[in-house]
């Protein structure tokens, strides 16, 4: 047994003797680049192998030569590397060679019988591999770069499913070659999907100019070889990132190590994983002195990766990409941090915060506590008696335990301590508030909860209604037993009343938006009626029975009009206390009155004309308009002094004028208040009406005064407008109606028309109006092309830009409205006069806005108008050159 026992030893000593020699014999490897140091692909190659020698505990020697066949390709130069391989490793034995791509490939395969012949070869990184090449060659094995060219493709129609093009980039080199050959095998699965278009030994400056014209709907593939058609040799990278910077497109390649660089990403080839796996297998030649069972390998793209910065580009969402897609160049968070450190962080301060927050509230509580103990009875008592609101507290019978001053004030009763122990049948209380108050107070106590917001209108002998907003609240003691009630009232009277004013407002807006659409609608039907009823006019004998019928009818159109402004205008003030005035004796009252109370450095001086017309208004209204305006002059001007004008002139207001302040067209009373002070603002000059608005001091002035002058004028069917100028005239003109001009008005209707023989372009989408205000039109002597189309319209002016006298059209057209077609007209036709005619008032301030820049529009025609409005409004345009004033 002992003699077995040290036999047995003896074999096992042996055996991991010669194990361990194994292990510690030195192996030379060859390994041939077939690049040139520094090319980023084969690089990663020669990483993953040398990094798997050093894992696997053999003592390797790892011979690397780089053949930089991307420089240099000739058979000459070839043969110069055969004789200086074979001179410098003459004296060598290798194990294994390894080789990585097509071109040290092919050079082992072309010198195999003179280069280390039957030595096992592992190769890495080939492409278009072919396996007649090492048919014979038993010491030959290896991994084929295999690229996974259709799934990269569908991944790219899924990012741009609008692609219809590839365009291949590449070079004539032998691996290019290859790689190119690997995707046209491809080309077959996308046919009718996607065309190919192959881009080979392009000049850069051209391949650049070629890729700046490609659309959205095309895509760059990239193989990382570039040489340019007159030999230059530029990386990889280096060509990727100038397209990537100039090209609007997508560029998508299937190899790892140009992410970064402007491709989008997909199913990448990972050099070092070619490396590893030829590592893998020649290890297994070092160790076992055979080849792999499975000679050739092919190693696909195994990993989803993609470049942040590209996909943020081309507003790539990320959840298309494929699950588990890992992305580079994502921004780091500050929760990236060291887990434990920032959570230390953030433990540390909220547990300084904590103790922090904790010794302040223990240092308020402290001190209020203080302050509650020295104040807490002087406080209560000061809180009750000037209170506004009325407070009072009973017990359960119903007994006055206490009130406030506001309480007795309000109902009478005075102190408040004479209170105390009655109840509301002893005291002088009102009988129905008494009454209800006690029917809150028992549902209160029976309850235990609060009512509130009770709102309560009292009225008492010969006063106003007062409302009161009450709350009622139980009382408890330490017991938690309700043992009382404790009241509080406040007089929101003036709350209640603004709340109606505010409705009534409110109402009146919105009744007035009605009235506005409604109309702008019955002015168009009422225009149209009018129009046919004078055309059928014109046709008609006078005094017959149709003539007749039609006359009440164009008169009952008329009479429409007038209901529709008096629709518009029936929310305005009352008049009463209205009667015919004597403006200018107001006005030299009024005048004489603030030059006694001026300083002698502000003149004031009053143009009055004798004889001026009567008005209907209010004396004492339009005292304090004056007042009120000429108070504004005087503060303006004081300190600087200088001079206040009041001017009253009689005029007549057109259309265009009236339009703008919204007002009747007439004859008015012009009251002009202007002084030479520091102006107004321009910023400021459409708010000085607001109420409440006022750039003075809070004792000067409450900033209604020219917001009542505004109400009070529009009280009198009138207008205001206003001018400034700093330091020359800041003026304020009134515009009054004067008494009897609807009188004047009617008898100038009886005039003759003013007849015409100009060309007229007339644009109308209303049907009605189309076909009856081209012949109101003819019979007043006009030539008339009538279009329904804003476009058409456009369209014959672009064509014939000196046909037309004057273009009318409609404001409301659908897609282009009179305006749009006014700015477009006139850029072709500057010379070209435009009447505007519409339902809507507002049009008016549309034109006078600069940023219309409406200069060819001379007026604007507010419907619904008659033959003799618009006979006067077109020879009101073709004579004047002016453009629309106001």
């Amino acid at each position: 047994m002992k003699q077995l026992f040290t036999l047995t030893f003896l074999i096992i000593s042996v055996f991991f003797s010669t194990f361990a020699q194994a292990e510690s014999e030195k192996r030379n490897v060859l390994y041939l680049n077939s690049y040139q140091n520094g090319y980023r692909w084969s690089d990663d190659i020669l990483d993953g192998v040398r990094d798997t020698f050093a894992a696997s505990g053999l003592n390797i020697d790892l011979h690397i030569e780089y053949m930089d066949t991307k420089r240099f390709k000739d058979q000459d130069f070839m043969e110069i590397l055969h004789s200086y391989y074979v001179f410098k490793y003459q004296k060598y034995k290798f194990s294994a060679i390894v080789v990585s791509d097509n071109n040290a490939l092919n050079f082992l395969l072309r010198y195999r019988e003179t280069f280390f012949p039957g030595v096992p070869v592992i190769f890495s990184g080939i492409n278009d591999f072919r396996p007649e090449l090492i048919e014979g060659l038993d010491n030959y094995c290896g991994v084929l770069e295999n690229p996974d060219i259709k799934d990269n493709l569908e991944l790219a129609l899924k990012i741009n499913p609008n692609v219809h093009k590839v365009v291949v980039v590449g070079d004539q080199s032998v691996t290019s070659r290859a790689i190119r050959a690997q995707i046209m095998k491809a080309e077959p699965l996308f046919k009718g999907v996607i065309k190919f278009e192959y881009w080979n030994d392009m000049p850069l400056v051209d391949l650049l100019a070629h890729s700046r014209t490609m659309t959205e709907n095309e895509i760059l593939l990239f193989t990382p070889f570039y040489k340019g058609a007159h030999g230059e040799l530029f990386s990889s990278e280096e060509v990727l990132n100038i397209i990537y910077q100039n090209s609007p497109v997508m560029i998508f390649s299937v190899w790892e190590f140009l992410l970064g660089h402007g491709i989008v990403g997909g199913k990448l080839l990972s050099g070092n994983d070619q490396g590893r796996k030829a590592a893998e297998m020649a290890l297994h030649v070092l160790k076992t002195g055979t080849m792999p069972k499975e000679r050739v390998v092919k190693v696909t793209n195994e990993y989803y990766m993609f470049d942040y910065n590209v996909l943020e580009r081309f507003n790539i969402n990320s959840d298309i990409l494929p699950e588990d897609s890992i992305i580079i160049n994502e921004p780091d968070y500050f929760y990236k941090l060291d887990k434990q450190v920032f959570w230390i962080i953030i433990v540390s301060i909220l547990g300084l915060s904590l103790i922090l927050v904790m010794l302040i509230i223990s240092i308020l509580q402290r001190r209020k506590v203080e302050k509650r103990i020295k104040a807490q009875l002087s406080f209560q008592e000061i809180l009750m008696d000037t209170i506004p609101l009325l407070i009072c507290w009973k017990d359960k019978q119903q007994r006055y335990l206490g009130a406030n001053h506001s309480f007795t004030d309000f109902f009478g009763l005075g102190s408040p301590w004479a209170l105390v122990g009655l109840n509301d049948s002893e005291i002088d209380l009102h009988r129905r508030f008494a009454e209800q108050a006690a029917v809150w107070d028992k549902k209160v106590l029976k309850s235990g909860k609060p009512r509130m917001g009770i709102n309560w209108s009292l009225i008492r002998d010969g006063e106003d209604p007062v409302w009161l907003e009450i709350n009622k609240v139980p009382l408890y003691n330490e017991k938690g037993e309700v043992v009382g009630t404790l009241s509080t009232a406040e007089d929101v009277t003036r709350k209640v009343n603004l709340e109606k004013q505010l409705f009534q407002s409110q109402k009146m807006e919105a009744i007035g938006t009605l009235a506005g659409g409604i109309a702008h609608d019955f002015n168009n039907i009422l225009t149209s009626i009018m129009n046919s009823v004078e055309l059928a006019l014109s046709d008609i004998e006078e005094d017959t029975i149709t003539w007749k019928d039609l006359d009440r009818a164009i008169k009952a159109a008329q009479r429409g009009s007038r209901v529709v402004k008096q629709i518009l205008t029936f929310s305005r003030p009352s008049q009463e206390g209205f009667k015919p005035t004597d403006i200018g004796e107001v006005v030299k009252e009024t005048v004489d009155f603030i030059k006694a109370s001026l300083p002698r450095n502000i003149r004031v001086s009053a143009r009055v004309p004798e004889g001026a017309p009567l008005v209907m208004a209010d004396p004492t209204q339009i005292h304090q308009v004056i007042m009120n305006l000429c108070t504004n002059s005087f503060h303006s001007l004081k300190g600087r002094g200088g001079s206040i004008d009041v001017a009253l002139t009689t005029v007549e207001v057109e259309d265009e004028q009236a339009q703008f302040m919204r007002v009747a067209p007439g004859v008015y009373i012009r009251l002009e208040i202007s002084d030479n002070g520091p102006g107004i603002p321009v910023e400021i000059l459409d708010k000085i009406f607001d109420p409440f608005f006022t750039t003075k001091g809070k004792a000067e002035g409450t900033g209604l005064g020219l917001a009542v002058v505004h109400g009070l004028i529009k009280g009198h069917g009138g207008g205001i407008s206003v001018s400034s100028t700093p330091d020359v005239k800041t003026s304020f003109e009134i515009y009054l109606p004067v008494q009897g001009q609807l009188r004047d008005i009617a008898r100038k209707s009886f005039r003759s028309l003013p007849m015409g023989r100009e060309n007229i372009l007339f644009v109308e989408d209303d049907e009605d109006q189309l076909e009856t205000t081209p012949r109101i039109l003819e019979s007043l002597g006009y030539m008339v092309t009538a279009l329904a189309s804003p476009e058409k319209a456009f369209n014959l002016i672009v064509d014939e830009p000196g046909r037309f006298d004057l273009m009318i059209t409609d404001y409301d057209m659908p897609h282009t409205n009179g305006l749009e077609l006014a700015r477009l007209v006139q850029d072709v036709a500057p010379d070209l006069p435009i009447l505007v005619v519409s339902g809507r008032r507002n049009v008016l301030s549309y034109v006078a806005d600069v940023e219309y820049d409406v200069k060819s529009v001379k007026k604007v025609l507010m419907k619904p108008y008659n033959k003799t409005i618009i006979a006067d409004a077109i020879r009101e345009v073709l004579s004047s050159t002016e453009n629309i004033d106001g």
